[in-house]
């Protein structure tokens, strides 16, 4: 990864507005250095933040495998596609009581994914401030441009084996 990361927030297109997930967003756009692209449905979005309401199938998969994290509401079909993307991607689910839902299914759903390890889950923006870090941070492992990544681990360990044998 080079430059500043890429943040997929995906909502789904549920008619019920995630102003919650999108005002978080807007405020770590101001504090975390990261693209943010929001796919934001029903929901209003701010001005600064780039978006769309809706994508097609083949722009979703593009932007998730481009992305270096997914953040997404708790709708089952996005986590997996999220995770068959190769993210273990940071959820919100959507809250009925704000009114960001029917049901608590996406809160139930999440909570059984989150025990088995397959989710992050976030509450809050400082929450979701610290799962996207995370991602962000095992993005760059895995692709091997962090500082303990699995290539840079590798690299050194052939370079030391080269020097030992001269």
């Amino acid at each position: 990864m080079t430059g500043v990361p890429l943040v997929a927030v995906l909502l789904g297109t549920d008619h019920h507005p995630f102003d919650r997930l999108v005002r978080w967003v807007d405020e770590l756009d101001a504090s975390m250095p990261a693209d943010w692209f929001v796919q934001h449905g029903a929901t209003v979005l701010p001005s600064r933040l780039a978006g769309e309401p809706m994508l097609t199938p083949s722009a979703l998969h593009d932007l998730m495998v481009r992305a270096d994290a997914v953040v997404c509401h708790g709708g089952p079909g996005l986590i997996i596609e999220a995770r068959a993307a190769g993210h273990d991607p940071v959820v919100v689910p959507r809250d009925p009581g704000r009114g960001e839902h029917v049901d608590d299914h996406q809160q139930r759903f999440v909570g059984f994914l989150s025990r088995q390890g397959q989710v992050t889950t976030a509450s809050s923006a400082a929450g979701l401030a610290t799962a996207v870090e995370h991602a962000v941070g095992a993005a760059e492992r895995h692709l091997g441009t962090g500082p303990g990544s699995t290539t840079s681990l590798r690299f050194g360990s052939l370079v030391d084996s080269l020097l030992q044998r001269t």
